[in-house]
């Protein structure tokens, strides 16, 4: 097992601030991946008539799917900052 880099008698990722640039960086990659999906999705959909540029603003949630986008943000937002607990 490879040893952990050591400075200064602290190991290189243990602190609050190294746990919180890994997460920053972690979840930058995911926006950056998912913006792009998003639009070529957005962008398909206008091409092939399914929805009018405007559609996705004006759309409204059904009560159920609003709950269940909160239950999985509250899920997301747990396993992204459980990182800051270690």
């Amino acid at each position: 097992m490879e040893k952990p880099m050591m400075m200064d008698d602290k190991i290189i990722g243990s602190t609050v601030a190294d746990r919180s640039l890994r997460m920053v960086t972690a979840l930058s990659a995911e926006v950056v991946v998912l913006r792009e999906r998003l639009e070529i999705m957005e962008r398909l959909a206008v091409e092939h008539g399914l929805i009018g540029p405007e559609d996705l603003d004006g759309y409204r949630l059904l009560p159920e799917v609003a709950a269940g986008f909160k239950a999985k943000r509250k899920a997301f937002i747990e396993r992204v900052f459980s990182v800051m607990r270690t």
